[in-house]
């Protein structure tokens, strides 16, 4: 095969093991690692140089070259950690290779290779024995299942400390390759062919090939953590692709670059590339909707959405050797939800046009961009399981992989349908499953599965990122004992620490440490996972000065320690040397901002979450953390702006409906905080919390916006700014141009639409919120010689913003009620909306919130003897007495004909209105019962409260509330 005698010529990655080899353990620091990676870089790079292979082009495939090497290298290194697991037919078929670079070979036996290819499936005896030692000393127990004179023992822990050593040398940053890494000397060698340079400033590989791209993109993947030094080196090459003339950047390279960006969270750079990637395609995708039904036994036709997409390109013929994973539970197997809605159940199928390998891949790269820019939200689920339905219904065969991801991205998004949660964790389970030579025919080859040129057009993840997925779900649906054994076996520490909390068995962690230690004593993440387990932070020191200060996992753990032990200096200081190692993980950042936020160092926690919201811009806390800072900073605007990038991404947590409710109401954002406070009430109910000044905050700008002073928002306020410099320069906008067309019949038309009355409004003619009174709009009109023609226009603009006055005033009065409702025993909401239906309704509907207010002072306990307590009460009730003799002034001008209508607002449903002499006796009535409960607090409080101030202001009140009385007799009777 093409490339293999030039990896048979490479240097091997084992030269030294040797002296790093005592006994049964490996002693190797990060330090010596790190100068052998070096080395072997270099004496790989001496070799390429002496065997004069000259520099290759982005497609050089010449059998001679390094591309068809790294191809080679890279497919078996796919078939061991991303499509499955070798056969030992095909280890033996390779095993040159993978003993040239340290990977494990399985003898066959006395019968020899044809065995196994002959095929009963069953292993030789001390294979077997070999297959178990090599799973136990990966695992807990490891050292103690063979005896450990067994020559079968010892050559698998000889494996293991191989693979030991080789994993170290990978280390980037600080942060080690995942344990369960196979083949980490042939990555190895794929990593010093690509990086090597002729001469020096002349690297083998340009910066655009794929071959490069992809062997770094593999190193990252195989990291427990995101390194800076390679996002680096993966940047020059995604710059140097997009930088490409247009007709040289292949849809496959703009995938695969889009995969990188979306990675590194660059979710917006992502989504232009994928697009892109479309129209280079040809291919036409089209979100439609047809009446059909989703299920056998639906009846009724809904309105269900569908997606179409056609390519431009031929497709390929299907092949016939092609393998394809296993789809569980689908509608050919009798599940009763369909693969994709129908007009009904009878119904074929529609038929749908096949779709081109690479199309395929775009769809998916579209999907999960759906997931990157929308909230998590079961609309954002249903929105993407149209182009997951689109995939599974194509007739034509998917290339392996891009079939796996379709079905795992649709595993991940039923995962949560109790419908469809049973298939979801089922086929999560078989994609796992395939993966293992011992889950499956051992006779099963897997080494064709890489051989697509679409292998690499998606973003499916390595065996233990799928394995940890699996565990997670397990996790979840409370398998502890379950997801243990998986984290267990990809030695996720930190998931291993909460499943034993969960089973009670929390020595069961510090035990698996310390018998890796033991096999590894001069590993740091052990001694990291050895001072988590036990929380004590001698380990977690010993890890810092094994790692020689290079290693950033140590420095997290004593600041997560730290953070737990409420010692945020410290947790500033550990965090501070964390990510100068290691500058691109996000969770570092926040708890970094978070412990600075609470040391009140401000400057510190802004630019601490302002690196969150960079690195991950979909973190939805990490926007809400910053707005926090701003806010503190009374940076109001920018803190408004983050917090609307919070609930763009988090929509269901109601403390951040809350707190965008907060800032806008002190930026007199008034639509905006009228819409955030209803859906903080939909979703928190009673848990809200609504503070007084906040909420007469609210109340203030609702007025003022209904009496034309202020804007509704922002734009308006732009375009207030606007009709001012018009207006100063004796001019109008010209009716003709489209945006200062009335609009008045589009808001008619719509006048029932709810909640989206708000998007109307911004169709209100520029200018529309400004109210002129009738003197000044006739000189105003004079003045630029208005037509009647605009006369009339004018009068319409005027009436269009009255009706969005009128619908805005019926939804705050909607809302408060609900807020009523919800908290019936708090007096500041009584006093709030006794304050908004003064202006709406008139005094004697304050005067009703008025009354329920004091009952709900009144129901305080000890309100008649702590002073506090009873200064509240006193203040409802002179709020109470300007409400009647502004109703008794009232009655008396309107006499017989009743209160005047509301200021501004007319309901749809609006409230009785009190006219004539029922106006008359309720404000009578009024007078007399204030005065019998300024009686009645006057003695209950005499004991406790008649030194105080407000006790002799509350007899005053007695006072002007009884000549009230007796004037409304006089007046009335």
């Amino acid at each position: 095969m093409a490339g293999v005698n030039l990896l048979l010529g490479l240097p091997t990655p084992l030269e030294g093991i040797e002296r790093h080899l005592v006994g049964d353990t490996l002693q190797l620091t990060l330090e010596e690692a790190d100068a052998l990676a070096s080395r072997y870089y270099e004496a790989v790079e001496l070799h390429l140089r002496g065997c004069g292979v000259a520099a290759a082009g982005d497609d050089d495939e010449s059998d001679d070259g390094v591309v068809p090497a790294l191809q080679f290298a890279l497919r078996l290194f796919n078939a061991e950690n991303f499509s499955g697991e070798l056969s030992p037919a095909e280890r033996t078929r390779y095993g040159a290779v993978l003993q040239r670079f340290g990977g494990v070979v399985v003898k066959s036996g006395r019968h020899g290779a044809a065995q196994v290819d002959e095929g009963e499936g069953e292993k030789h005896e001390d294979e077997e024995q070999r297959e178990s030692a090599r799973e136990a000393a990966a695992g807990a127990a490891g050292a103690s299942v063979l005896s450990s004179s067994s020559p079968v023992l010892a050559s698998v822990q000889r494996e293991r400390l191989q693979d030991l050593f080789l994993q170290r040398l990978l280390t980037a940053d600080g942060e080690m390759p995942v344990a369960t890494l196979r083949l980490p000397g042939l990555l190895l060698a794929v990593l010093a062919m690509a990086k090597a340079e002729l001469v020096p400033g002349a690297p083998l590989l340009p910066l655009t090939s794929p071959w490069r791209l992809r062997a770094l993109f593999r190193h990252q993947l195989c990291l427990s953590r995101r390194s800076n030094t390679i996002f680096l080196a993966l940047a020059d090459c995604v710059d140097a692709v997009l930088r490409q003339p247009s007709e040289e950047q292949t849809v496959a390279m703009l995938l695969e670059v889009g995969h990188v960006q979306s990675y590194y969270h660059r979710r917006d750079l992502a989504k232009e590339t994928f697009e892109t990637a479309m129209h280079r395609s040809g291919l036409r995708v089209e979100e439609t909707s047809m009446m059909g039904v989703r299920t056998r036994w639906q009846q009724h036709q809904l309105v269900q959405m569908v997606l179409n997409a056609t390519s431009r390109r031929p497709v390929p013929p299907a092949s016939t050797t092609d393998e394809q994973p296993k789809t569980i539970m689908a509608e050919r197997d009798g599940h009763d939800l369909l693969d994709r809605p129908r007009e009904t159940p009878e119904a074929t199928a529609e038929s749908v046009a096949p779709l081109h390998p690479e199309d395929k891949a775009i769809l998916l790269a579209l999907c999960m961009d759906i997931r990157n820019n929308n909230p998590d939200h079961g609309l954002t689920q249903h929105h993407m399981m149209i182009y997951i339905e689109r995939l599974l219904a194509d007739p034509a065969p998917s290339p392996f992989m891009v079939r796996c991801q379709t079905l795992l991205m649709r595993a991940r998004l039923e995962a949560r349908r109790n419908r469809v949660q049973e298939r979801a964790f089922m086929q999560l389970t078989e994609l796992v499953d395939q993966y293992s030579a011992a889950r499956r025919d051992p006779t099963h080859e897997v080494f064709g599965r890489t051989a697509s040129a679409h292998f690499y057009s998606v973003a499916f993840p390595p065996i233990w990122a799928l394995q940890r997925e699996y565990a997670d779900m397990c996790f979840e649906e409370t398998l502890y004992k379950t997801a243990l054994d998986v984290y267990e076996q990809i030695l996720d520490w930190e998931s291993i620490i909460e499943c034993c909390k969960k089973l009670d068995k929390r020595r069961r962690c510090e035990s698996l440490a310390r018998e890796l230690i033991e096999k590894d004593p001069l590993n740091p993440m052990l001694w990291v996972a050895l001072g988590e387990a036990t929380r004590d932070d001698a380990h977690l020191w010993k890890a810092w000065e094994l790692c020689g200060h290079k290693m950033a996992a140590p420095m997290r753990a004593l600041a997560r320690l730290a953070l737990d032990r409420e010692h945020y200096d410290k947790v500033v200081e550990y965090f501070d040397a964390a990510v100068r190692i290691n500058p691109v993980f996000g969770g570092d950042w926040f708890a970094l901002g978070y412990a600075a936020l609470r040391l009140q160092r401000l400057s510190r926690s802004g630019e601490a979450f302002t690196r969150v919201c960079q690195i991950d811009p979909s973190d939805a806390f990490g926007w809400n953390n910053l707005a926090s800072v701003m806010l503190r900073e009374r940076k109001l605007r920018p803190a408004f702006n983050a917090m609307s990038q919070a609930i763009r991404n988090n929509r269901r947590d109601w403390r951040m409906w809350q707190n965008y409710f907060r800032i806008g109401c002190e930026l007199k954002e008034v639509t905006e905080t009228t819409n955030a406070l209803s859906i903080a009430l939909d979703i928190a109910k009673r848990q809200i919390q609504l503070e007084r000044g906040t909420l007469e905050l609210f109340v203030a700008n609702t007025i003022a916006y209904l009496k034309g002073e202020i804007p509704g928002t922002s734009v308006d306020a732009a375009a207030d700014a606007d009709t001012h410099a018009h207006r100063s320069l004796g001019t109008l906008p010209d009716e003709n141009d489209i945006r200062h067309a009335p609009v008045a019949h589009t808001i008619a038309a719509g006048a029932a639409a709810g909640d989206g009355e708000e998007e109307m409004a911004d169709l209100v003619p520029l200018g529309a919120d400004v109210d002129l009174l009738p003197d000044a709009a006739a000189a105003a009109a004079a003045a630029v010689g208005m037509t009647a023609e605009a006369e009339a226009a004018a009068a319409e603009r005027e009436a269009v913003l009255d009706g969005v006055h009128r619908r805005h005033a019926d939804r705050v009065r909607a809302l408060f009620a609900r807020i009523v409702e919800l908290f019936v025993s708090d007096p500041d909401i009584y006093s709030c909306a006794a304050t908004l239906m003064r202006f709406l309704d008139g005094p004697i509907a304050s005067f009703r919130y008025r009354q329920k207010e004091l009952r709900a002072c009144e129901q305080k306990d000890q309100w008649c003897r702590e002073e506090t307590l009873f200064s509240r009460t006193v203040e409802c009730l002179q709020a109470m007495e300007a409400d009647l003799f502004d109703a008794f002034a009232e009655a008396q001008e309107a006499g017989a004909a009743g209160a005047s209508e509301p200021a501004h607002t007319g309901a749809a449903s609006p409230p009785t209105l009190v006219t004539g002499e029922a106006l008359q006796q309720a404000v009578l009535h009024g007078f007399k019962e204030t005065h019998a409960n300024i009686k009645g607090a006057l003695d209950a409080a005499e004991e406790h409260m008649a030194e105080h101030a407000a006790y002799a202001q509350l007899r005053e009140l007695a006072t002007r509330v009884r000549r009230g009385v007796q004037e409304a007799k006089a007046a009335f009777d």
